[in-house]
């Protein structure tokens, strides 16, 4: 055995704290109040039919962080509202122009928003959103809306 096997001052990281054993899932979950889109400025948006804008200003700033679930589904809703808005024909142009956590976060909404169930043309439009999301971000936008903690 090395002589200094005994001295750990070397060792920075407290590797201890990354135990699954001791994960807690409510650390994440901190409840911060007021998060999600700027509903005036959606709405503002809209009513001057720039959609673009309104879609980037609905993805600001979801409320994935709170506990509120009424946020969460007043969020999905406004975003959902805002999807509709587009015509088949301008979806890829939008999809296009994100980022890919915007499209991550849109992913989000679009499952959140077909969870919550609408009328037969709302889920078609919301399908229109995922097959352009699929075709630019590939399926790993699916993998990775499944395969994270925080949920809208």
């Amino acid at each position: 055995m090395a002589k200094n096997m005994q001295n750990t001052s070397y060792r920075k990281l407290d590797v201890d704290a990354f135990d699954p054993e001791q994960y807690d899932e409510n650390d994440e979950t901190v409840d911060t109040p007021g998060l999600g889109p700027d509903e005036r400025a959606v709405q503002g948006f809209l009513s001057s039919n720039r959609l673009e804008d309104a879609l980037h200003a609905a993805l600001l700033s979801p409320p994935l962080k709170t506990k509120d679930q009424n946020v969460k589904d007043r969020a999905t809703q406004l975003v959902a509202k805002v999807l509709q808005s587009f015509k088949n024909a301008e979806i890829e142009q939008a999809v296009q122009k994100l980022s890919i956590d915007e499209g991550d976060i849109l992913m989000k909404y679009v499952y959140k928003a077909m969870e919550l169930g609408s009328d037969a043309a709302a889920c078609q439009s919301l399908l229109g959103w995922h097959a352009q999301l699929v075709s630019k971000f590939g399926h790993g936008a699916i993998m990775r809306v499944f395969s994270g903690r925080q949920r809208l």
